[in-house]
């Protein structure tokens, strides 16, 4: 049996959420797809780090030039599969080509263009709602990462039968969150980045549907009180969305020297970073899964994220929750988890509990059993 994998999306640098779901699954699926499948990763370059690492004998790449570098989804990769159409295909990444085998799965992480709009283009919102109403249309299953996607997806007014084809697999984290980092090493990583011992952290796109405006404002909140003078905020992540605003607030803020921008961290850093950070904070307006908190639990970092979208469906108990425009919502819960030891270790023992209800062993076997059926 031939399968085909599209990850000519996640064939780059600087990876960020999708992009690392799709790193994370192809390594558990070298794993554990037996010998006597052979798989193929479609790619319109050479694959890059993490993708080209230890392939097992049975995977192989495959290179589709394509000079134009726009619309190769649709052509190239269209193009190769009217020629040379594997078994099973899998794409997940959202896009499925307008030619793909019968039994072709797509992973759809959410909706955000349609709750966002402001934050694509109008071309990339058209885009994006066609290719996920192509994909239910066209395709064997879809895969989603939450429950609250799947209903989400469900407010598209599409026909009972195609939502039947969605199934929900959850992500998993990187083990590596759970490493216990020395003091040494810990040290040396925060000065690399000028962070100091006490600081929240945040990991994402910085922009408007992450909140990220929200995140600053808290802090300048809780730093009005003087036992929080040496306490920073750590917004580690790529400017999108929105940035511009964001910007502006740091820079006017009477607490800019404290609020760090990092920009996008290397992956051997991150998990360090995490592991040093007081508070997790992540009040995102929209979320498809959540894997920051997930990461963060696992870590041991207490966690204050959204009451909203998918976060209270994969953080549980273990988090404590706020209401995403409320500012003083935010800064509140920070504070508590700065003052409340207690409380703070009861959800520490909690993250990591229910960190462990999540895998990508466990999210690549189901996976792999929709590729095969």
């Amino acid at each position: 049996m031939k399968i085909g994998i599209d990850v000519s999306y996640v064939n780059n640098d600087q990876k960020t959420g999708v992009e690392w779901y799709v790193v994370y699954l192809l390594e558990k699926l070298k794993k554990i797809i037996p010998k006597e499948y052979e798989v193929i990763l479609y790619t319109s370059r050479p694959l890059l780090n993490d993708l080209a690492i230890d392939l097992p004998e049975n995977w192989k790449e495959k290179i589709l030039s394509w000079p134009p570098k726009i619309f190769w989804t649709q052509l190239r990769l269209s193009f190769e599969m009217f020629f040379h159409k594997p078994d099973t295909f899998f794409v997940p990444a959202h896009v499925c080509p307008l030619i793909h085998p019968k039994n072709t799965i797509v992973t759809i992480h959410d909706i955000a263009s349609l709750r966002f709009p402001k934050s694509y283009s109008k071309i990339e919102n058209w885009y994006y709602l066609w290719s996920v109403k192509f994909a239910l249309k066209s395709v064997a299953k879809v895969i989603v990462p939450s429950n609250f996607t799947k209903k989400e997806i469900g407010c598209l007014n599409l026909k009972k039968e195609l939502l039947e084809k969605i199934k929900v697999v959850y992500h998993g984290f990187n083990e590596v969150y759970q490493n216990n980092f020395s003091d040494v090493v810990k040290k040396n990583i925060l000065n690399k980045y000028n962070i100091g011992s006490k600081f929240l952290l945040s990991i994402s796109r910085l922009e408007y549907k992450k909140n990220t405006l929200g995140i600053v404002k808290a802090f300048e909140i809780l730093k009005k009180q003087e036992k929080n003078k040496d306490l920073q905020l750590v917004l580690v992540g790529k400017a999108g969305f929105g940035f511009e605003e964001v910007k502006e607030a740091i820079q006017t803020s009477f607490y800019k020297k404290d609020i760090i921008l990092p920009g996008w961290v290397e992956e051997d850093d991150l998990p360090i970073i995490l592991s040093a950070a007081q508070i997790f904070v992540f009040p995102s307006l929209y979320e498809g899964f959540g894997l920051p908190i997930l990461q963060a639990m696992s870590a041991g970092v207490p966690v204050v994220t959204s009451n909203f979208s998918s976060l209270p469906e994969v953080g549980g108990d273990a988090c404590l929750y706020v209401a995403p425009a409320n500012y003083q919502d935010i800064a509140d819960k920070v504070e508590i988890f700065l003052t409340d030891e207690k409380l703070r270790q009861e959800k520490i023992i909690l993250g990591k509990k229910r960190a462990k209800e999540f895998s990508w062993e466990k999210c690549a076997k189901e996976t792999f059993e929709l590729l095969i059926k």
